[in-house]
């Protein structure tokens, strides 16, 4: 236990720490799990001068919240009128937060709003749902070994396995958590033991994608079925149930897992604002028994009524027309996407696609077809909804225009015309830029644009964050589009140039097939002359507090996988020097000054690749250990004034170091893990998926820029893709199309993805470039290269 009883000991979020005890909270820089109202905040110990331990900024808002009287104190106010007493008691390997008043110090009577216990191990089914439910996203970014997951595998089962008609001993409850990794869909199950070898039904908790939701579910899930034969299954099951209030249509399932969402019977929906006292979770477990015995029992019966493997064609109809309606009514509900109500057709006339209702209807003077009288039209044509099927313009255009008209030009009076409709909608926009640069990037800019060159904030702040995730950064670009100057300006904007030894240009020359020339060789006399990477080497271990770079510009002159296998080991986290003895032959005093250089901390190798034929192709693996940024086309205009350039020009290692509060952003994670896991089921789903190495930089990235304000989460993923994902794609030559259609449809909304999933290549092609025009795909960044992408594999 330990008591603090100063205001100058806790400042900003930081406590110090006496040095007696240090020993009770760990070792310097490991993370602790500071627990308040049940849930994890996660905290850090740090030595820079005094101990410290920084606590997360969301449990502070929080104390600050739920005790206004205390709200100035913990933002470091030293007038605060009274002083709280802090206690932190340490309980297996977790430690539990309780606030005191200072004039309670020798009072028996605790605050009772404040005490915080560790779960005991008689918890309840209501404490240990809202402890997975609030735990598990701050647990997922961590290390598989903290015993959070206890919970999920022992301390639930437990629970469930004493209830009454449980303890028969005829059914097997087990927990899952993960096996060498935390679980995306961990899950507590309960199968009747009489029916484990011949039936793929089970009851089950699920934590949903988000983990604000959990599931309590009858599930059908047999192996190699089919997502459809699942849906039908469940749905003959479902025949003989009476679910009474509890949900039936699967579609509202959080899970990443689509085969697992469409064996769904029926559910109940737990979240952390509505979870039900013990009773009535038991009560309701209970319920769903009952129903899952039910199942069981009639199991022949649902066998026999279920739809085979091969549905009749008659079926098969019924179900695609219940999702094309349930499809439009959800996109009719949609407030983004602002549907008008539809006049009903005629009847006996052929009802508008799902997918058509997304555009307006072409105007009645259309492009290069005459106008007719309306009676005359009338008499004709007969007479159509307002949002008339966009899909139709073609036979539309050529049957009405009397002029003769090319396919061209009906394919540029359709694209033009979806694009008017697009713009014209009250979609929800997603902006392509994002030009805010923090006062210390300003002045990057302000020093670059004073020797003549003018970079956009995105260009500056994207590098600059992935620097901070992953010391290794290529820049592609045309000849002259600034791709060698701009690392060179960034450089010496922040104090790093020739002159001081901590930037250093090599040109790469031509079929080099080995690290010599960047590593050094003997010469005649036995002689070690070290290569250009060995001497920023040596400057850098000389000034470890100072970042250093160093440049490979035209990486693509030669084979990059062959001279820069040995360097990509130590930027990919490799520790072990770069040379061996053997390397220096005889020279002992090379070996003696050379001989023990590792990969160091404050070292970023930027490379730059022209984009132009006669250049060797980057392999995969060089693309895969860093970001890859596009230099952006230069704008002629106005000088811009990105204000005055003098200001601190000498950087600090340190800037571009995960800062330590960025370790108590449980928010950011869960966001980004979420986002992250939506790209990579997608990218499972065609045999390209992200490596852990991959991720992980991501989300360093991501963290960063949550830090300091520059990204929101969803810009994140935008640039991943552009800078990760794409080039990963592109540098293996048989990538698939359909990999870019499925890009396309990436986090659009449902309604939208729904009706791109029909569509012919290239109507999809003009619809996404009419949506990418206005504003509406979630990720424009990478839109605009997954639209050339899809281009260049139609006309192939």
């Amino acid at each position: 236990m330990i008591k603090t009883t100063e205001l100058s000991d806790f400042v900003n979020t930081e406590m110090t720490i006496p040095k007696e005890r240090i020993s009770f909270f760990g070792n310097p820089g490991e993370r602790l799990a500071i627990i308040y109202q049940n849930r994890e905040y996660p905290s850090y110990l740090e030595t820079e001068g005094d101990t410290k331990l920084k606590w997360s900024k969301v449990l502070i808002r929080k104390l600050g919240e739920a005790f206004p009287d205390f709200e100035s104190w913990f933002q470091g106010d030293p007038d605060a009128s009274k002083t709280p007493k802090l206690e932190i008691i340490k309980a297996n390997e977790v430690f539990h937060l309780r606030l005191i008043m200072a004039d309670e110090e020798n009072s028996d009577e605790k605050i009772s709003d404040m005490p915080i216990i560790a779960t005991p191990p008689t918890a309840g089914l209501q404490e240990l749902l809202l402890k997975w439910i609030t735990g598990y996203p701050n647990y997922y970014p961590r290390d598989f070994r903290f015993s959070f997951k206890e919970t999920i595998t022992e301390e639930i089962p437990k629970v469930i396995e004493n209830l009454k008609t449980i303890r028969s001993g005829h059914y097997q409850v087990r927990g899952f958590a993960g096996d060498t990794q935390w679980a995306e869909i961990p899950w507590v199950k309960v199968r009747d033991k009489q029916a484990l070898d011949d039936s793929d039904l089970y009851l089950a908790y699920l934590l949903a994608m988000d983990s604000r939701k959990l599931y309590l579910a009858i599930v059908y899930g047999e192996e190699g079925m089919g997502v459809r034969s699942l849906a039908e299954k469940a749905a003959a099951y479902r025949k003989n149930l009476v679910t009474e209030h509890y949900r039936t249509n699967h579609k509202e399932v959080l899970l990443a897992n689509a085969s697992l969402v469409s064996g769904i019977v029926c559910y109940r929906e737990y979240t952390e604002t509505e979870m039900p006292e013990d009773e009535v979770l038991i009560a309701e477990f209970e319920a769903f028994r009952k129903m899952y015995k039910l199942c069981l029992t009639k199991g022949q019966t649902a066998d026999e009524t279920a739809v085979s493997d091969e549905p009749s064609e008659e079926i098969i109809k019924g179900q695609d027309a219940k999702v094309e309606n349930e499809m439009v009514a959800e996109i009719k509900q949609k407030p983004e996407i602002a549907l008008e109500e539809q006049t009903p057709p005629p009847q006996g006339s052929q009802p508008v696609p799902a997918e058509t209702v997304l555009f307006e209807s072409i105007c009645e003077e259309r492009p290069g077809v005459e106008n007719k009288n309306q009676a005359e039209s009338d008499s004709e044509v007969p007479a159509q909804p307002k949002h008339a099927a966009i899909s139709t313009l073609r036979e539309v255009v050529m049957a009405e225009s009397e002029t003769n008209l090319s396919s061209a030009d009906v394919d540029d009076i359709q694209s033009k015309a979806e694009t008017k409709a697009a713009e014209s909608k009250s979609f929800t926009r997603y902006p392509a830029k994002n030009d805010y640069l923090p006062p210390y990037l300003q002045l990057v800019q302000a020093k670059m644009g004073d020797k003549g060159y003018y970079y956009p904030a995105e260009l500056i702040k994207t590098y600059y964050l992935s620097i901070k995730s992953k010391p290794f950064v290529i820049i592609k670009g045309q000849v002259g589009s600034g791709k060698t100057s701009f690392p060179r300006l960034f450089a010496e904007a922040i104090g790093a140039n020739q002159e001081n030894g901590r930037f250093k240009r090599l040109l790469v020359g031509k079929n080099w097939e080995d690290h010599t020339p960047l590593l050094g060789h003997l010469d005649s006399r036995g002689h070690f002359i070290p290569g250009p990477i060995m001497l920023i080497l040596k400057a850098a271990k000389e000034y470890p507090d100072k970042p250093h770079f160093f440049m490979l510009d035209e990486m693509d002159q030669s084979p990059a996988a062959d001279y820069l296998r040995l360097l990509l080991e130590g930027i990919n986290g490799s520790k072990e020097p770069f040379l061996k003895r053997e390397d220096f032959g005889a020279d002992i005093t090379a070996f003696r000054e050379y001989g023990n250089l590792s990969f160091p901390d404050n070292l970023y190798i930027v490379a730059t690749i022209n984009e132009s034929p006669g250049s060797f192709p980057v392999h995969s693996r060089v693309i895969d250990s860093g970001n890859v940024i596009r230099m952006p086309v230069v704008e002629i205009g106005v000088f811009a004034d990105y204000g005055s350039p003098t200001g601190d020009s000498d950087w600090e290692n340190s800037v571009f170091k995960i800062h330590s509060q960025a370790k108590g952003l449980p928010e950011i994670l869960e966001r980004l893990m979420v986002l992250l896991n939506e790209l990579q089921q997608l990218l499972i789903k065609h045999e390209c998926p992200m490596g852990y190495r991959g991720k992980n930089e991501i989300l360093a990235f991501g963290i960063n820029s949550g830090v300091e304000g520059l990204y929101s989460e969803l810009e994140v993923i935008d640039l991943a893709l552009l800078q990760r994902i794409m080039p990963a794609l592109e540098a293996v030559s048989e990538t698939d199309v359909d990999v870019y259609l499925s890009l396309a449809g990436f986090l659009l909304e449902d309604g939208l993805k729904q009706a791109f999933s029909n569509l012919p290549p290239d109507r999809l092609i003009g619809r996404y470039e009419a949506l990418l025009k206005a504003g509406a795909i979630p990720c424009p960044r990478s839109g605009g290269v997954i639209l050339k992408r899809l281009r260049q594999q139609h006309k192939q």
